[in-house]
């Protein structure tokens, strides 16, 4: 008797997500070209510690919203990378050339991110630069890219 109540507990379970689920969970959006990112440097960059082609990581600080859905999440782990370094001179302080590449969405997909250089720039001419963790950064969807949201 107790096997069969509980069959009919998870055959009843399975049935109610089943009708309920569709309501819910998996409802694809479709997130846009061009749609904006906020984020913010989750680390501390410094031009003298800095290689070209080093991995900078970033977090979405806005959530990402399509059709009333999150999207993107805040807090979302994004990737970008040093694409140059200009060293300090006489008249300039030192910059560096960020490209942000790929953030990750809600169903977990590494959603790819215009490549468009951002350039940190230090203060202070002949000096380094340093960009501490928690500065803003913006970047765009590149790709229509369909998201399952919950």
């Amino acid at each position: 008797m107790k096997k069969f109540s509980t069959l009919t507990f998870l055959f009843s379970l399975i049935t109610f997500a089943m009708t309920a689920a569709p309501a819910t969970f998996g409802k694809k959006v479709d997130l846009r070209a061009g749609t904006t990112i906020m984020l913010e440097l989750s680390e501390t960059l410094t031009s003298d510690q800095m290689t070209t082609g080093k991995l900078v990581k970033f977090k979405v600080t806005t959530d990402v919203v399509v059709d009333g859905r999150v999207a993107i999440r805040t807090g979302a782990l994004a990737w970008g990378r040093i694409k140059s370094i200009d060293k300090a001179t006489y008249n300039n302080p030192a910059q560096l050339h960020i490209e942000v590449q790929h953030v990750q969405s809600v169903d977990g997909q590494q959603v790819a991110l215009n490549g468009a250089e951002q350039i940190l720039k230090g203060t202070y001419a002949s000096q380094g630069m340093q960009a501490q963790m928690g500065a803003a950064i913006t970047a765009t969807v590149m790709n229509d890219t369909e998201v399952r949201t919950k």
